[in-house]
């Protein structure tokens, strides 16, 4: 394991873990052939046709984290720059 310490002293460790939401489209009444574009943000699920309506669909499962074992660990210094990372 090597850190670079030369970047300044340790002090934050952060872990990173990553989780699911669901979106449950079965009810939308759409042509998926017409579908120009798709996002997520803050929970939403945003569907964009090709004539410009949106379909904004909530989440309807969310996932349980598993916190046994990140999906990335990092040595962060007081400016947030990587020291060490796995």
């Amino acid at each position: 394991m090597k850190i670079e310490l030369e970047k300044g002293k340790p002090k934050i460790v952060e872990a990173s873990y990553s989780t699911h939401l669901e979106f449950d489209v079965s009810d939308l009444d759409i042509d998926w052939s017409k579908v120009k574009a798709m996002w997520c943000k803050y929970g939403t699920l945003e569907i964009e046709m090709e004539d410009g309506d949106i379909h904004q669909v909530s989440y309807s499962f969310e996932g349980e984290t598993d916190y046994k074992w990140p999906i990335d660990l990092k040595l962060l210094n007081d400016n947030y720059d990587i020291l060490w990372e796995e």
